[in-house]
């Protein structure tokens, strides 16, 4: 795997100094040749020197680039980047609903994968408010605690769904969840 990344910025640098030489080259022939009828030699020798410019700073960046992969090739960092907005193949819902007033539920243990959040949306057909804790102390805490109201969700990036206490003061009312999975 470390040898593959070497190889690949090898063949980056190989071929970012071949586009930089052949530039220089043009550049060089271009400046042999003379202005073409009409440009002032002066602008002609102006644009030539931007050109040459460019290729030499293409080049040094080209080497930067070679240098940085192949530190992190030693390094033993991956040399593809995983996609944080890839598509999973499923999903996990359900509810916890408060069957005792004024007291917290924990929503089920299920980890969270990474870049991915848990969605937790008081029910529509709630009669009252939802409090939403990181502890039972947090969910039972007016003052600490978010409020749902009916119908309103809250998007959570934490590790495991577990994390998250409900309490409704009023009967029967909670909160539906959706979570992707890899």
């Amino acid at each position: 795997m470390a040898e593959r990344g070497r190889t690949a910025a090898l063949i980056a640098g190989a071929v970012g100094g071949s586009l930089a030489t052949l530039l220089l080259t043009r550049v060089a022939e271009a400046r042999a040749a003379g202005p073409p009828p009409g440009v002032d030699p002066e602008t002609w020798k102006m644009y030539l020197t931007l050109i040459e410019t460019s290729a030499v700073q293409a080049e040094q960046l080209q080497v930067l680039i070679v240098t940085l992969n192949s530190l992190t090739v030693a390094l033993g960092a991956p040399t593809e980047l995983e996609d944080p907005f890839a598509n999973t193949d499923k999903f996990i819902t359900g509810q916890v609903i408060c069957t005792i007033v004024n007291r917290a539920f924990q929503l089920p243990s299920m980890p969270i994968p990474k870049n991915k959040q848990l969605a937790v949306k008081a029910l529509p057909g709630n009669v009252g408010w939802i409090y939403v804790g990181v502890t039972r102390a947090d969910s039972q805490n007016l003052i600490v605690a978010y409020i749902l109201v009916p119908n309103e969700g809250v998007g959570l990036f934490i590790n495991n769904a577990d994390r998250v206490w409900v309490m409704a003061p009023i009967l029967n009312d909670g909160v539906t969840f959706i979570v992707e999975q890899e």
